[in-house]
């Protein structure tokens, strides 16, 4: 297994999400931080959503692995699905388990050195449902992140202070 992009896309990630419905009408707009770790063939990550209205999120999603094909499965209590590289782009496709309905494919690109945009293409059972559109700048590098398992990490204060809020 030779992955090229993963071990770009590890450390802390910040920045904002925007849903946006079939007519082009905002649905939902937070700031985000994902904590992302690559360790061999193991892949962990936390996601934290922060609204402005007080509402938090925290999603862990455990550990997943790689195939020697450099296919990635995940399944938590919250979603199923594959990950893998695909040129410059990482490809996600995934179903959220409590929504069987649900199908979402999303695709990630860096557009300059820790700077990455990502977007979500919603679907339900045959209908568009729409797209998340997601923009983010690394803080901090795998190297620069202590983790005590995923999560529980501390980032060095210079780092921090350097943070973009987006």
């Amino acid at each position: 297994m030779n992955l090229k992009l993963f071990p770009l896309h590890t450390g802390v990630w910040e920045g904002t999400y925007t849903r946006i419905a079939p007519d082009g009408k905002v649905l939902d707009h937070h700031k985000s931080r994902l904590t992302l770790r690559l360790n061999g063939n193991c892949w962990e990550q936390l996601n934290e959503y922060f609204w402005d209205n007080g509402r938090y999120e925290r999603h862990n999603f455990g550990k997943n692995y790689f195939n020697e094909a450099g296919i990635m499965t995940f399944d938590n209590d919250r979603i199923y699905g594959t990950a893998w590289e695909s040129g410059d782009s990482i490809i996600l496709e995934w179903t959220y388990k409590a929504d069987p309905g649900s199908k979402l494919y999303e695709i990630i690109n860096t557009i300059g050195p820790g700077h990455r945009m990502r977007v979500w293409q919603w679907s339900h059972n045959g209908r568009f449902e729409g797209l998340t559109m997601i923009e983010e700048r690394q803080v901090s590098t795998q190297e620069q992140t202590d983790y005590d398992a995923i999560g529980q990490y501390n980032i060095p204060s210079e780092v921090r202070e350097a943070t973009v809020n987006a």
